[in-house]
């Protein structure tokens, strides 16, 4: 028993050992919260906004792929995708210069980015990412608030976002109201054109701010015949974000402002996981792979440690039974002799002891037993049949044979 506790306890601290130093390790992210994707039903799904596209007869699409994509789209502009930050699968920088020429064509991006507030899936996320993203497609670098606001926003649970200003996307739009089921967090927002690829950039109009003489939380900048429309908030799109003051109403503003003809509303549901290439991150945070690879190794240690023989305990010395050791040589000898050539071998051994056997003529020993009146005749008959049979290659029953001959050494003695 110790030494099967000694192979488990080794066993499993070699596994956890290749876990540490080889294995990838995903970024934790809450299993029981939703995610921004079309169809998550959980509060912070956007299965609301999905089923409300369809009852309306409007175009829509999950986009499992990468932004690349959407310059394949038809039609090529007035359609609408839909991104939230931070992403799962944070974009590649080619992927983001395709995302900005797809706008640049004539299209409209809506970025929903939880800056300003803290959604339940947000913790864990890659915040540097975030910024590069928001830095290479809306031109805005973002900076901590301070720390006056930081602890405002924490004492709080909602958020409210004034219009400022009559503008399109606000018609109808008394506020904006965004959750803050964790404590939130503000940023500073700054001018940053670096690394923008369109000539035609303008200046980030802007829409909202927070109550109170807050910073801004809504831009609309244009970018070639397309614009960015810039949210610092990401719940209030959400499933239950929706039901709040204005916030359908501002998205759909959103959608009837920005789609062409035969334009769709696309989802960037790719980037929060539900991807459709193969992504190497997204396989290892995959739960499903680690329950598997649990009970890959669980059965394994159960084989190992449970039905597999350990060192055998040492056996105490016995003596050598000779009859034994002659018993398994003769039964060694019994199946590797043909019967025939040990009966002929048995027959010239017995001859071959006889007084009158001479090596140079061999019908001398069959006539000295022939003149033995110890030996009955049938015997003599019977020894010479079975010699004839072994020198034929017929069988012949040793047993008999090995009988008759202990008589005739007897007799002969």
């Amino acid at each position: 028993m110790r030494e099967r506790l000694l192979t488990l306890l080794f066993a499993s601290g070699a596994l956890a050992l290749f876990y540490v130093l080889f294995f990838p390790k995903p970024p934790h992210r809450p299993g029981t919260q939703g995610l921004p994707v079309s169809t998550d039903a959980r509060p912070e799904g956007y299965l609301a906004i999905w089923r409300w596209l369809g009852k309306e007869h409007i175009p829509r699409l999950s986009l499992r792929r990468r932004y690349g994509k959407l310059l394949s789209l038809s039609p090529p502009k007035g359609n609408l995708l839909i991104v939230t930050l931070p992403q799962r699968l944070p974009a590649h920088q080619i992927e983001r210069a395709r995302l900005l020429r797809w706008v640049a064509r004539g299209n409209t991006l809506l970025i929903a980015a939880a800056l300003d507030d803290e959604p339940l899936w947000a913790p864990g996320t890659d915040d540097a990412a975030m910024m590069r993203f928001l830095a290479s497609t809306a031109g805005l670098k973002f900076t901590p608030a301070p720390a006056s606001t930081l602890l405002h926003s924490i004492s709080a649970s909602r958020l409210d976002i004034r219009p400022r200003g009559a503008q399109p996307l606000l018609a109808g739009v008394g506020r904006i109201t965004a959750l803050l089921p964790l404590p939130s967090r503000s940023w500073q927002a700054h001018l940053r054109h670096g690394g923008r690829p369109a000539a035609d950039v303008g200046l980030p109009l802007q829409l909202a701010a927070c109550a109170d003489n807050g910073p801004p939380a809504l831009w609309l900048e244009r970018l070639g015949a397309g614009q960015i429309i810039l949210s610092a908030v990401a719940s209030p799109f959400s499933n239950a974000g929706l039901t709040l003051p204005g916030n359908a109403q501002l998205l759909s503003n959103v959608i009837a402002w920005s789609r062409g003809p035969g334009g769709a509303v696309v989802f960037d549901d790719a980037h929060e996981g539900l991807a459709a290439f193969y992504d190497a991150r997204a396989f290892f945070a995959d739960p499903r792979l680690h329950a598997t690879l649990a009970w890959i190794v669980g059965l394994w240690l159960i084989f190992v440690v449970g039905s597999r023989p350990l060192r055998a305990a040492p056996a105490p010395w016995q003596p050598l039974d000779e009859a034994a050791y002659v018993e398994g040589g003769a039964r060694y000898l019994a199946a590797v002799v043909d019967p025939g050539e040990a009966a002929q071998r048995m027959i010239e051994d017995f001859l071959g002891d006889l007084p009158g056997h001479s090596p140079q003529r061999a019908t001398d020993a069959w006539q000295w037993l022939e003149a033995q009146r110890s030996i009955a005749s049938a015997e003599r008959e019977a020894l010479r049949a079975c010699y004839e049979r072994a020198r034929a290659g017929r069988r012949v029953n040793l047993v008999r044979l090995q009988n008759l001959l202990a008589h005739l050494r007897k007799a002969t003695a």
